[in-house]
């Protein structure tokens, strides 16, 4: 299992704890996409039902060591949206049943939430109950996005972990053991993926950073040309949020750059061309542009069964209406 080292002090924190006698039965972790936290809460989980824990690390030789690295433990449950689905009630009654019987291991029990927020309120109240009053050697490791929502019922019983973006050199010093890439490349790749490595790494690896410099390009051509056309047939299905992240960094550098703000650009690769699309443009007009940005990032999230397409051609159309040619 690659470790990944901004996870290591909270990692080390919270076995310090189990091993002092006081780890909590119920812990949240909240944290942005990119960051590991899937690989923290299975480190953890590999600890806690290790029959011969070695000090910090599970032993990785026991039956249930075995049975974990297999995918095949007894007294393992995972809650997670099925098909992009809420985590319904029945899910978690389902899982409730099998944890208030006795362990097939005759160790602890182990329940993963994963996507905390995706529990509906009758899943909500039913695993309240559970975490309310646990049962001896149950644990749960539960998993929500960093700005998501929580019940506060649910929240007040767990004990909770915020992860952090790692420190820039730490994750600097990551990617470099991770690809083989010109450092610029990889600064590139871990600003406009606001600090996150396992995001940053995606990048270098499906040459992303090419495919955002030719997808800026051809914004350019658009504000040029006052034209849909020139940027629409460029949007790609799986990257339309990235690419419209990409697009919002500029957006946002450019009004930076208008302020005269010249600390932390996500877009320092381009600051020649930002530099010059900034001076063409009001700080109102860039303001008004990256909302308009924002905004169909949004729509496109929160809005179902509506064409993507449809959304994209309308904030296309007021950027040259209400910013282009405002």
């Amino acid at each position: 299992m690659t470790h990944y080292p901004w996870l290591e002090p909270d990692y080390q924190q919270i076995i310090r704890a189990f091993q002092q006698q006081h780890g909590h039965h119920a812990l949240l972790f909240k944290a942005e996409q990119g960051l590991g936290v899937e690989q923290l809460l299975s480190r953890l989980g590999q600890w806690i039902m290790c029959q011969q824990p070695q000090d910090q690390q599970p032993c990785g030789n026991c039956h249930s060591c075995r049975l974990f690295q297999a995918n095949h433990h007894p007294d393992i449950y995972t809650l997670e949206p099925i098909e992009n689905k809420d985590i319904g009630v029945d899910q978690v009654r389902e899982v409730s049943e099998k944890i208030n019987q006795h362990a097939q291991q005759n160790g602890n029990k182990l329940v993963y939430i994963k996507g905390v927020e995706r529990l509906t309120e009758a899943a909500a109240n039913a695993i309240l109950k559970t975490l309310e009053e646990p049962r001896p050697q149950t644990y749960f490791l539960l998993q929500a996005e960093a700005t998501a929502t929580i019940m506060p019922t649910i929240y007040s019983r767990c004990q909770v972990h915020l992860i952090n973006q790692p420190a820039t050199e730490v994750a600097l010093n990551w990617l470099q053991q991770q690809s083989e890439v010109d450092i610029i490349e990889i600064q590139t790749a871990l600003r406009i993926s606001y600090g996150r490595p396992l995001l940053a790494l995606t990048v270098l690896e499906q040459g992303l950073l090419e495919k955002r410099k030719e997808f800026l390009r051809q914004f350019w051509l658009f504000y040029r040309k006052c034209s849909p056309l020139e940027l629409l047939p460029y949007f790609e299905k799986e990257l339309t949020l990235q690419q419209l992240d990409w697009l919002l960094a500029f957006l946002m550098d450019a009004l930076k750059a208008k302020l005269k703000v010249n600390q932390h650009w996500i877009c320092q690769d381009l600051a020649a061309g930002i530099t010059q699309f900034s001076a063409q443009h009001s700080p109102q007009a860039l303001l008004k542009a990256n909302q308009i940005i924002q905004k169909v990032r949004t729509d496109l999230t929160q809005i179902n069964a509506v064409n993507q397409e449809l959304i994209l051609l309308d904030g296309l159309t007021r950027l040259i209406t209400d910013v282009f040619e405002g």
